[in-house]
Protein backbone atom coordinates (compact mmCIF):
# COMPACT_ATOMS: atom_id res chain seq x y z
CA UNK A 1 0.00 0.00 0.00
CA UNK A 2 1.10 3.55 -0.69
CA UNK A 3 2.10 5.32 2.55
CA UNK A 4 -0.34 7.95 3.82
CA UNK A 5 0.64 11.59 3.86
CA UNK A 6 0.76 11.50 7.68
CA UNK A 7 3.02 8.43 7.51
CA UNK A 8 5.38 10.15 5.11
CA UNK A 9 5.56 13.21 7.33
CA UNK A 10 6.37 11.04 10.35
CA UNK A 11 9.10 9.26 8.37
CA UNK A 12 10.54 12.61 7.27
CA UNK A 13 10.49 13.81 10.85
CA UNK A 14 12.38 10.73 12.02
CA UNK A 15 14.95 11.19 9.23
CA UNK A 16 15.38 14.84 10.18
CA UNK A 17 15.81 13.91 13.85
CA UNK A 18 18.46 11.30 12.92
CA UNK A 19 20.30 13.91 10.86
CA UNK A 20 20.12 16.45 13.67
CA UNK A 21 21.50 13.94 16.18
CA UNK A 22 24.33 13.06 13.82
CA UNK A 23 25.13 16.72 13.30
CA UNK A 24 25.11 17.39 17.01
CA UNK A 25 27.48 14.48 17.55
CA UNK A 26 29.96 15.78 14.99
CA UNK A 27 29.77 19.44 15.94
CA UNK A 28 27.57 20.67 13.10
CA UNK A 29 27.25 20.06 9.39
CA UNK A 30 30.87 20.60 8.45
CA UNK A 31 31.99 17.10 7.51
CA UNK A 32 33.35 16.14 10.91
CA UNK A 33 34.85 19.53 11.68
CA UNK A 34 36.63 20.13 8.35
CA UNK A 35 36.01 23.73 7.35
CA UNK A 36 35.05 24.37 3.74
CA UNK A 37 37.80 26.98 3.44
CA UNK A 38 38.81 28.95 0.32
CA UNK A 39 39.23 27.29 -3.04
CA UNK A 40 43.01 27.87 -2.92
CA UNK A 41 45.80 25.85 -4.48
CA UNK A 42 45.26 22.08 -4.32
CA UNK A 43 46.88 20.39 -1.36
CA UNK A 44 48.33 16.95 -2.02
CA UNK A 45 47.88 14.05 0.36
CA UNK A 46 45.15 12.60 2.48
CA UNK A 47 42.55 9.86 2.25
CA UNK A 48 39.19 10.26 0.54
CA UNK A 49 36.30 8.00 1.54
CA UNK A 50 33.53 7.36 -0.98
CA UNK A 51 30.26 5.77 0.16
CA UNK A 52 28.85 3.44 -2.49
CA UNK A 53 25.22 2.35 -2.61
CA UNK A 54 25.98 -1.04 -4.20
CA UNK A 55 28.61 -3.70 -3.65
CA UNK A 56 30.91 -3.52 -6.70
CA UNK A 57 31.22 -6.68 -8.74
CA UNK A 58 34.54 -8.21 -9.82
CA UNK A 59 37.47 -5.82 -10.09
CA UNK A 60 38.23 -7.35 -13.45
CA UNK A 61 38.31 -5.11 -16.56
CA UNK A 62 36.32 -7.58 -18.66
CA UNK A 63 33.87 -8.95 -16.08
CA UNK A 64 32.74 -5.76 -14.39
CA UNK A 65 29.20 -4.45 -14.22
CA UNK A 66 27.46 -1.66 -12.28
CA UNK A 67 28.70 1.91 -12.36
CA UNK A 68 29.67 1.64 -8.72
CA UNK A 69 32.17 -1.02 -9.84
CA UNK A 70 33.68 1.29 -12.43
CA UNK A 71 33.81 4.22 -10.01
CA UNK A 72 36.34 2.03 -8.20
CA UNK A 73 38.03 0.14 -11.02
CA UNK A 74 38.55 3.19 -13.26
CA UNK A 75 41.26 4.19 -10.81
CA UNK A 76 43.04 0.85 -11.37
CA UNK A 77 42.46 0.17 -15.08
CA UNK A 78 42.53 2.34 -18.19
CA UNK A 79 41.33 1.98 -21.74
CA UNK A 80 42.91 2.95 -25.03
CA UNK A 81 40.53 5.92 -25.13
CA UNK A 82 38.86 7.97 -22.41
CA UNK A 83 36.24 10.69 -22.16
CA UNK A 84 36.82 14.23 -20.93
CA UNK A 85 35.49 14.08 -17.38
CA UNK A 86 35.43 17.85 -16.89
CA UNK A 87 32.62 18.06 -19.46
CA UNK A 88 29.35 18.70 -17.63
CA UNK A 89 27.02 18.89 -20.64
CA UNK A 90 28.19 16.23 -23.08
CA UNK A 91 28.69 14.43 -25.23
CA UNK A 92 32.09 14.27 -23.57
CA UNK A 93 35.06 14.79 -25.85
CA UNK A 94 37.17 11.71 -26.59
CA UNK A 95 40.76 11.92 -25.36
CA UNK A 96 43.90 9.78 -25.70
CA UNK A 97 44.55 7.36 -22.86
CA UNK A 98 46.70 4.26 -23.41
CA UNK A 99 46.51 5.10 -27.10
CA UNK A 100 47.87 8.48 -28.19
CA UNK A 101 46.01 8.55 -31.51
CA UNK A 102 43.83 6.37 -33.73
CA UNK A 103 42.64 6.21 -37.31
CA UNK A 104 40.03 4.33 -39.31
CA UNK A 105 40.17 2.84 -42.80
CA UNK A 106 38.35 0.41 -45.12
CA UNK A 107 35.04 2.19 -44.75
CA UNK A 108 35.01 2.05 -40.95
CA UNK A 109 36.08 -1.59 -40.58
CA UNK A 110 39.75 -1.23 -39.62
CA UNK A 111 40.89 0.76 -36.58
CA UNK A 112 44.59 1.39 -35.91
CA UNK A 113 45.79 2.64 -32.52
CA UNK A 114 49.20 4.11 -31.76
CA UNK A 115 49.99 3.13 -28.16
CA UNK A 116 51.54 5.27 -25.47
CA UNK A 117 55.19 4.54 -24.73
CA UNK A 118 56.73 4.43 -21.28
CA UNK A 119 53.64 3.01 -19.54
CA UNK A 120 54.01 0.23 -17.00
CA UNK A 121 51.57 -2.00 -15.21
CA UNK A 122 51.41 -1.91 -11.42
CA UNK A 123 53.86 -4.81 -11.15
CA UNK A 124 56.41 -2.87 -13.21
CA UNK A 125 55.96 -4.85 -16.45
CA UNK A 126 55.82 -2.87 -19.69
CA UNK A 127 52.59 -2.03 -21.51
CA UNK A 128 52.94 -2.87 -25.22
CA UNK A 129 50.86 -3.97 -28.19
CA UNK A 130 51.36 -7.55 -26.99
CA UNK A 131 49.57 -6.57 -23.76
CA UNK A 132 46.62 -5.30 -25.79
CA UNK A 133 46.64 -8.48 -27.86
CA UNK A 134 46.40 -10.69 -24.77
CA UNK A 135 43.45 -8.62 -23.55
CA UNK A 136 41.77 -9.07 -26.94
CA UNK A 137 42.48 -12.80 -27.00
CA UNK A 138 41.15 -13.22 -23.47
CA UNK A 139 37.71 -12.06 -24.63
CA UNK A 140 37.72 -13.26 -28.25
CA UNK A 141 40.09 -16.15 -28.98
CA UNK A 142 39.02 -19.62 -27.70
CA UNK A 143 42.47 -20.87 -28.65
CA UNK A 144 44.16 -18.64 -26.06
CA UNK A 145 45.13 -20.47 -22.87
CA UNK A 146 43.40 -17.75 -20.80
CA UNK A 147 40.33 -17.28 -22.94
CA UNK A 148 37.55 -16.34 -20.53
CA UNK A 149 34.01 -17.35 -21.47
CA UNK A 150 32.53 -15.05 -18.83
CA UNK A 151 34.36 -12.03 -20.21
CA UNK A 152 33.67 -13.01 -23.83
CA UNK A 153 29.94 -13.13 -23.10
CA UNK A 154 30.00 -9.68 -21.50
CA UNK A 155 31.85 -8.14 -24.45
CA UNK A 156 30.02 -9.95 -27.22
CA UNK A 157 27.66 -7.03 -27.85
CA UNK A 158 30.52 -5.05 -29.38
CA UNK A 159 33.16 -7.65 -30.23
CA UNK A 160 31.10 -10.34 -31.95
CA UNK A 161 31.93 -8.73 -35.30
CA UNK A 162 35.68 -8.60 -34.61
CA UNK A 163 37.50 -10.53 -37.33
CA UNK A 164 41.04 -10.01 -36.06
CA UNK A 165 43.15 -8.15 -33.55
CA UNK A 166 46.74 -7.74 -34.75
CA UNK A 167 50.05 -6.53 -33.32
CA UNK A 168 51.52 -4.24 -35.97
CA UNK A 169 54.62 -3.38 -33.93
CA UNK A 170 55.48 -2.89 -30.26
CA UNK A 171 53.33 0.23 -30.00
CA UNK A 172 50.74 -0.17 -32.76
CA UNK A 173 47.64 -2.34 -32.66
CA UNK A 174 44.97 -2.95 -35.28
CA UNK A 175 41.36 -4.14 -35.03
CA UNK A 176 39.51 -5.45 -38.08
CA UNK A 177 35.73 -5.81 -37.99
CA UNK A 178 33.44 -7.58 -40.43
CA UNK A 179 31.26 -4.47 -40.69
CA UNK A 180 31.82 -0.73 -40.21
CA UNK A 181 32.06 0.27 -36.56
CA UNK A 182 32.40 4.05 -36.42
CA UNK A 183 31.37 4.15 -32.77
CA UNK A 184 34.30 1.98 -31.67
CA UNK A 185 36.53 4.64 -30.01
CA UNK A 186 33.73 5.86 -27.74
CA UNK A 187 32.78 2.26 -26.90
CA UNK A 188 36.39 1.75 -25.76
CA UNK A 189 35.97 4.64 -23.32
CA UNK A 190 33.04 3.01 -21.51
CA UNK A 191 32.82 1.12 -18.23
CA UNK A 192 31.29 -2.22 -19.15
CA UNK A 193 31.23 -4.62 -22.10
CA UNK A 194 34.40 -3.07 -23.42
CA UNK A 195 38.15 -3.58 -23.63
CA UNK A 196 39.58 -1.89 -20.55
CA UNK A 197 43.20 -3.05 -20.23
CA UNK A 198 44.27 -5.43 -17.48
CA UNK A 199 47.72 -6.83 -16.78
CA UNK A 200 48.00 -10.21 -18.55
CA UNK A 201 50.78 -11.30 -16.19
CA UNK A 202 48.23 -11.33 -13.38
CA UNK A 203 45.71 -13.69 -14.97
CA UNK A 204 48.59 -15.82 -16.23
CA UNK A 205 49.69 -16.13 -12.59
CA UNK A 206 46.37 -16.37 -10.76
CA UNK A 207 43.99 -17.52 -13.49
CA UNK A 208 40.92 -15.79 -14.85
CA UNK A 209 38.90 -16.32 -11.69
CA UNK A 210 41.75 -15.14 -9.48
CA UNK A 211 42.43 -11.93 -11.35
CA UNK A 212 39.81 -9.89 -9.47
CA UNK A 213 41.48 -10.75 -6.16
CA UNK A 214 44.76 -9.27 -7.43
CA UNK A 215 43.62 -6.53 -9.87
CA UNK A 216 46.47 -4.93 -11.77
CA UNK A 217 46.33 -2.28 -14.46
CA UNK A 218 48.10 0.91 -15.49
CA UNK A 219 45.92 3.40 -13.60
CA UNK A 220 46.71 6.17 -11.11
CA UNK A 221 45.94 3.97 -8.08
CA UNK A 222 46.96 0.44 -7.13
CA UNK A 223 44.92 -2.16 -5.30
CA UNK A 224 45.58 -2.64 -1.56
CA UNK A 225 42.72 -4.69 -0.13
CA UNK A 226 39.06 -5.62 -0.30
CA UNK A 227 36.63 -6.79 2.38
CA UNK A 228 33.36 -7.85 0.74
CA UNK A 229 30.44 -5.92 2.16
CA UNK A 230 32.73 -3.41 3.86
CA UNK A 231 35.39 -1.57 1.84
CA UNK A 232 37.96 -1.45 -0.96
CA UNK A 233 41.25 0.37 -0.42
CA UNK A 234 43.52 1.81 -3.14
CA UNK A 235 46.77 3.77 -2.87
CA UNK A 236 48.47 6.26 -5.18
CA UNK A 237 50.58 4.75 -7.94
CA UNK A 238 53.98 6.49 -7.68
CA UNK A 239 54.96 5.29 -11.15
CA UNK A 240 51.82 6.49 -12.94
CA UNK A 241 52.56 7.72 -16.46
CA UNK A 242 50.09 10.65 -16.34
CA UNK A 243 49.52 13.62 -14.02
CA UNK A 244 49.83 12.42 -10.45
CA UNK A 245 46.62 12.41 -8.38
CA UNK A 246 46.48 14.61 -5.28
CA UNK A 247 45.09 12.04 -2.88
CA UNK A 248 47.33 9.39 -1.30
CA UNK A 249 44.57 6.88 -0.66
CA UNK A 250 41.02 6.08 -1.78
CA UNK A 251 38.65 4.10 0.41
CA UNK A 252 35.34 2.91 -1.04
CA UNK A 253 32.88 1.89 1.66
CA UNK A 254 29.85 -0.20 0.76
CA UNK A 255 26.79 1.42 2.41
CA UNK A 256 23.56 0.19 0.77
CA UNK A 257 21.20 1.78 3.30
CA UNK A 258 20.31 5.32 2.22
CA UNK A 259 20.04 6.81 5.71
CA UNK A 260 23.26 5.15 6.87
CA UNK A 261 25.06 6.50 3.80
CA UNK A 262 23.69 9.98 4.49
CA UNK A 263 24.76 9.78 8.14
CA UNK A 264 28.27 8.74 7.08
CA UNK A 265 28.57 11.89 4.97
CA UNK A 266 27.10 14.15 7.65
CA UNK A 267 29.42 12.77 10.32
CA UNK A 268 32.55 13.06 8.17
CA UNK A 269 33.01 9.30 7.91
CA UNK A 270 32.56 9.68 4.14
CA UNK A 271 33.64 12.52 1.86
CA UNK A 272 31.51 11.56 -1.17
CA UNK A 273 28.36 9.48 -1.48
CA UNK A 274 26.50 8.20 -4.53
CA UNK A 275 22.76 8.18 -5.17
CA UNK A 276 21.69 11.01 -2.88
CA UNK A 277 17.99 10.61 -2.10
CA UNK A 278 15.78 13.51 -3.26
CA UNK A 279 14.49 14.20 0.26
CA UNK A 280 18.08 14.63 1.48
CA UNK A 281 19.24 17.33 -0.95
CA UNK A 282 17.84 20.26 1.02
CA UNK A 283 19.10 18.82 4.31
CA UNK A 284 22.62 18.49 2.98
CA UNK A 285 22.75 21.93 1.42
CA UNK A 286 21.32 23.59 4.55
CA UNK A 287 24.21 22.07 6.51
CA UNK A 288 26.90 23.33 4.14
CA UNK A 289 27.39 20.11 2.17
CA UNK A 290 27.68 20.09 -1.60
CA UNK A 291 25.10 18.44 -3.87
CA UNK A 292 26.20 19.55 -7.34
CA UNK A 293 23.60 19.89 -10.07
CA UNK A 294 24.29 18.10 -13.33
CA UNK A 295 23.45 14.99 -15.24
CA UNK A 296 25.20 11.83 -16.24
CA UNK A 297 24.50 9.86 -19.40
CA UNK A 298 21.85 7.73 -17.74
CA UNK A 299 18.12 7.43 -17.33
CA UNK A 300 15.47 5.59 -15.41
CA UNK A 301 13.11 3.81 -17.78
CA UNK A 302 10.32 1.26 -17.67
CA UNK A 303 10.17 -1.84 -19.82
CA UNK A 304 7.20 -4.02 -20.65
CA UNK A 305 7.08 -7.76 -20.05
CA UNK A 306 6.38 -8.88 -23.63
CA UNK A 307 5.77 -12.40 -22.34
CA UNK A 308 2.51 -10.97 -21.02
CA UNK A 309 0.16 -10.99 -24.04
CA UNK A 310 -1.56 -7.78 -22.96
CA UNK A 311 1.53 -5.85 -24.06
CA UNK A 312 1.60 -7.29 -27.55
CA UNK A 313 -1.01 -4.62 -28.33
CA UNK A 314 0.55 -1.25 -29.08
CA UNK A 315 -2.61 0.48 -27.90
CA UNK A 316 -2.06 -0.89 -24.42
CA UNK A 317 1.59 0.13 -24.34
CA UNK A 318 0.78 3.59 -25.65
CA UNK A 319 -2.01 4.00 -23.11
CA UNK A 320 0.38 3.24 -20.25
CA UNK A 321 2.79 5.87 -21.59
CA UNK A 322 0.01 8.45 -21.94
CA UNK A 323 -1.14 7.71 -18.40
CA UNK A 324 2.19 8.78 -16.87
CA UNK A 325 2.93 12.48 -16.34
CA UNK A 326 6.72 12.47 -16.35
CA UNK A 327 7.01 16.12 -15.36
CA UNK A 328 4.97 15.37 -12.24
CA UNK A 329 7.00 12.23 -11.65
CA UNK A 330 10.19 14.32 -11.60
CA UNK A 331 8.56 16.83 -9.25
CA UNK A 332 6.78 14.49 -6.84
CA UNK A 333 9.10 11.48 -6.61
CA UNK A 334 12.41 13.33 -7.03
CA UNK A 335 11.51 16.75 -5.59
CA UNK A 336 12.35 18.33 -8.94
CA UNK A 337 15.88 16.88 -8.89
CA UNK A 338 15.35 15.05 -12.18
CA UNK A 339 14.71 15.78 -15.85
CA UNK A 340 11.63 14.24 -17.50
CA UNK A 341 12.63 12.32 -20.63
CA UNK A 342 10.82 11.17 -23.77
CA UNK A 343 13.66 9.33 -25.49
CA UNK A 344 15.85 6.35 -24.58
CA UNK A 345 18.91 8.36 -25.63
CA UNK A 346 19.69 10.23 -22.38
CA UNK A 347 21.35 13.62 -21.79
CA UNK A 348 25.09 13.25 -22.29
CA UNK A 349 24.57 10.79 -25.14
CA UNK A 350 26.05 11.84 -28.46
CA UNK A 351 22.68 11.23 -30.16
CA UNK A 352 20.56 12.95 -27.49
CA UNK A 353 17.89 15.21 -28.96
CA UNK A 354 16.21 17.48 -26.38
CA UNK A 355 13.31 17.99 -28.79
CA UNK A 356 12.52 14.26 -29.10
CA UNK A 357 9.03 13.26 -27.94
CA UNK A 358 7.08 10.04 -27.74
CA UNK A 359 3.50 10.24 -26.41
CA UNK A 360 2.54 13.08 -24.11
CA UNK A 361 0.50 12.86 -20.93
CA UNK A 362 -3.13 12.32 -21.95
CA UNK A 363 -5.16 10.33 -19.38
CA UNK A 364 -8.42 10.59 -21.32
CA UNK A 365 -6.68 9.43 -24.48
CA UNK A 366 -5.17 6.57 -22.48
CA UNK A 367 -8.59 5.47 -21.25
CA UNK A 368 -9.94 5.54 -24.82
CA UNK A 369 -7.06 3.39 -26.09
CA UNK A 370 -7.56 0.84 -23.32
CA UNK A 371 -11.28 0.65 -24.05
CA UNK A 372 -10.55 0.22 -27.76
CA UNK A 373 -8.13 -2.61 -26.92
CA UNK A 374 -10.82 -4.39 -24.90
CA UNK A 375 -9.83 -3.23 -21.43
CA UNK A 376 -12.57 -1.10 -19.92
CA UNK A 377 -12.25 0.56 -16.53
CA UNK A 378 -10.44 -1.91 -14.29
CA UNK A 379 -10.07 -4.43 -17.08
CA UNK A 380 -6.27 -4.33 -17.20
CA UNK A 381 -4.21 -5.42 -14.23
CA UNK A 382 -0.55 -6.35 -13.85
CA UNK A 383 2.41 -6.28 -11.48
CA UNK A 384 5.23 -3.75 -11.42
CA UNK A 385 8.52 -5.40 -10.43
CA UNK A 386 11.20 -3.13 -8.96
CA UNK A 387 14.29 -3.35 -6.84
CA UNK A 388 13.95 -1.91 -3.34
CA UNK A 389 15.71 1.33 -4.34
CA UNK A 390 12.78 2.15 -6.62
CA UNK A 391 9.89 1.19 -4.35
CA UNK A 392 8.64 4.79 -4.01
CA UNK A 393 8.68 5.17 -7.78
CA UNK A 394 6.77 1.92 -8.27
CA UNK A 395 4.13 3.02 -5.76
CA UNK A 396 3.79 6.38 -7.49
CA UNK A 397 3.21 4.59 -10.81
CA UNK A 398 0.66 2.38 -9.13
CA UNK A 399 -1.40 5.37 -8.00
CA UNK A 400 -1.16 7.18 -11.36
CA UNK A 401 -2.13 4.18 -13.45
CA UNK A 402 -5.14 3.59 -11.22
CA UNK A 403 -6.38 6.98 -12.44
CA UNK A 404 -6.70 5.59 -15.99
CA UNK A 405 -8.43 2.42 -14.80
CA UNK A 406 -5.41 0.11 -14.53
CA UNK A 407 -5.00 -2.00 -11.40
CA UNK A 408 -1.39 -2.50 -10.45
CA UNK A 409 0.35 -4.53 -7.75
CA UNK A 410 3.91 -3.69 -6.68
CA UNK A 411 6.60 -6.25 -5.90
CA UNK A 412 10.00 -5.04 -4.70
CA UNK A 413 13.03 -7.32 -4.46
CA UNK A 414 16.71 -7.03 -3.62
CA UNK A 415 18.89 -6.45 -6.67
CA UNK A 416 19.91 -10.07 -7.42
CA UNK A 417 16.34 -11.35 -7.12
CA UNK A 418 15.01 -8.41 -9.11
CA UNK A 419 17.40 -9.20 -11.98
CA UNK A 420 16.51 -12.90 -11.85
CA UNK A 421 12.78 -12.18 -12.11
CA UNK A 422 12.74 -9.19 -14.47
CA UNK A 423 15.29 -10.58 -16.91
CA UNK A 424 14.91 -14.30 -16.39
CA UNK A 425 11.65 -15.74 -15.11
CA UNK A 426 8.86 -13.17 -14.84
CA UNK A 427 5.54 -14.18 -13.36
CA UNK A 428 2.63 -14.35 -15.84
CA UNK A 429 1.04 -11.17 -14.44
CA UNK A 430 4.24 -9.09 -14.47
CA UNK A 431 3.81 -6.01 -16.64
CA UNK A 432 6.47 -3.37 -16.02
CA UNK A 433 9.97 -3.37 -14.57
CA UNK A 434 12.09 -0.38 -13.60
CA UNK A 435 15.67 -0.04 -14.77
CA UNK A 436 18.49 2.49 -14.70
CA UNK A 437 21.20 2.45 -17.33
CA UNK A 438 22.42 4.50 -20.28
CA UNK A 439 25.60 5.73 -21.87
CA UNK A 440 27.23 8.53 -23.83
CA UNK A 441 27.54 6.37 -26.97
CA UNK A 442 24.82 6.37 -29.63
CA UNK A 443 25.05 2.57 -29.82
CA UNK A 444 23.39 2.49 -26.41
CA UNK A 445 20.09 2.32 -28.32
CA UNK A 446 21.20 -1.00 -29.84
CA UNK A 447 22.35 -2.22 -26.44
CA UNK A 448 19.11 -1.41 -24.62
CA UNK A 449 17.07 -3.01 -27.41
CA UNK A 450 19.00 -6.27 -27.62
CA UNK A 451 20.22 -6.79 -24.06
CA UNK A 452 17.36 -5.36 -22.01
CA UNK A 453 14.10 -4.94 -23.91
CA UNK A 454 14.62 -8.18 -25.85
CA UNK A 455 15.40 -9.93 -22.56
CA UNK A 456 11.88 -9.02 -21.44
CA UNK A 457 10.40 -11.06 -24.29
CA UNK A 458 10.43 -8.67 -27.24
CA UNK A 459 11.52 -10.23 -30.53
CA UNK A 460 13.19 -7.55 -32.70
CA UNK A 461 12.00 -9.51 -35.76
CA UNK A 462 8.47 -8.43 -34.81
CA UNK A 463 9.54 -4.80 -35.24
CA UNK A 464 11.45 -4.82 -38.55
CA UNK A 465 11.27 -1.04 -38.87
CA UNK A 466 13.21 -0.70 -35.59
CA UNK A 467 15.63 -3.54 -36.34
CA UNK A 468 16.46 -2.14 -39.79
CA UNK A 469 16.88 1.44 -38.55
CA UNK A 470 19.18 0.34 -35.72
CA UNK A 471 21.27 -1.80 -38.08
CA UNK A 472 21.56 1.04 -40.59
CA UNK A 473 22.82 3.40 -37.88
CA UNK A 474 25.16 0.87 -36.30
CA UNK A 475 26.81 -0.21 -39.54
CA UNK A 476 26.98 3.04 -41.46
CA UNK A 477 30.35 3.92 -42.95
CA UNK A 478 29.41 7.61 -43.27
CA UNK A 479 30.46 9.58 -40.19
CA UNK A 480 28.48 12.62 -41.35
CA UNK A 481 25.22 10.65 -41.29
CA UNK A 482 25.83 8.50 -38.24
CA UNK A 483 24.18 10.60 -35.49
CA UNK A 484 21.18 11.49 -37.63
CA UNK A 485 20.67 7.79 -38.38
CA UNK A 486 20.72 6.98 -34.67
CA UNK A 487 18.14 9.70 -34.03
CA UNK A 488 15.91 8.25 -36.75
CA UNK A 489 16.25 4.81 -35.14
CA UNK A 490 15.28 6.32 -31.78
CA UNK A 491 12.21 7.84 -33.46
CA UNK A 492 11.17 4.35 -34.63
CA UNK A 493 11.55 3.07 -31.06
CA UNK A 494 9.43 5.92 -29.72
CA UNK A 495 6.72 5.42 -32.33
CA UNK A 496 6.43 1.72 -31.49
CA UNK A 497 6.01 2.44 -27.75
CA UNK A 498 8.20 -0.51 -26.75
CA UNK A 499 9.62 1.15 -23.62
CA UNK A 500 8.98 4.20 -21.45
CA UNK A 501 11.79 6.73 -20.86
CA UNK A 502 11.15 8.33 -17.48
CA UNK A 503 13.71 10.69 -15.93
CA UNK A 504 17.40 11.47 -15.61
CA UNK A 505 18.54 12.32 -12.09
CA UNK A 506 20.21 15.71 -11.64
CA UNK A 507 21.45 15.69 -8.01
CA UNK A 508 23.23 12.36 -7.69
CA UNK A 509 26.36 12.94 -5.59
CA UNK A 510 26.82 14.41 -2.13
CA UNK A 511 30.17 15.91 -1.10
CA UNK A 512 31.67 17.02 2.16
CA UNK A 513 32.38 20.75 2.57
CA UNK A 514 36.12 20.08 2.33
CA UNK A 515 36.04 18.27 -1.03
CA UNK A 516 37.55 20.24 -3.91
CA UNK A 517 37.98 19.58 -7.62
CA UNK A 518 35.03 17.19 -8.04
CA UNK A 519 33.15 17.48 -11.34
CA UNK A 520 29.73 15.97 -12.03
CA UNK A 521 30.69 14.87 -15.52
CA UNK A 522 28.17 14.14 -18.28
CA UNK A 523 28.82 10.44 -17.98
CA UNK A 524 28.21 7.87 -15.24
CA UNK A 525 31.42 8.03 -13.20
CA UNK A 526 33.91 10.62 -12.02
CA UNK A 527 37.59 11.51 -12.08
CA UNK A 528 39.17 11.38 -8.64
CA UNK A 529 42.69 12.26 -9.81
CA UNK A 530 41.82 15.97 -9.69
CA UNK A 531 40.01 15.80 -6.35
CA UNK A 532 41.71 17.07 -3.19
CA UNK A 533 40.74 17.91 0.38
CA UNK A 534 40.84 21.39 1.87
CA UNK A 535 42.07 22.13 5.35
Amino acid sequence: MRPTKRGRLVAMGIAALVSALVLAACGGGNGGGAAAGPQGAPKAGGTLVSGLYLEPLALDPHRQAYWETYRVSSNIFEGLVKEELTDTEGPAKLLPALATKWSVSDGGKVWTFELRKGVRFHDGSEFTAESVDKNVRRVHDPGYAFYDKTSAARLSTWFADLVEGRVVDDHTYEFTFAKPFLGFPRILAQAMSTLTIGNPATWEKYGNDGFADHPSGTGPYTFVSRAIGDRIVLKKNPAYWGPKPYLDELVFRIIPNNQTRLAALLSGEADIISYVQPDDVATLESRGFQVPAGHGAALLYFTFNFKNKAFHDKRVRQAIIQGIDRAQLAKEVYNGNAMPLHSLQPPGNEAYDPQARDFGYDPEGAKALLKEAGYGDGGLSFTIVADVANQNLAEWLQSRLKAIGVNVKVVTLDRPNYVARAFGKPEPDDGLSIDEYGGSYAEWLHQVLYTNIAAKGLDPADFPEIRDAVDEARYTGDEDKRIELWRKADQKVREAAIAIPAVSLTRYYGLGPNVRGFVYAATNWYDLTKVHLAG
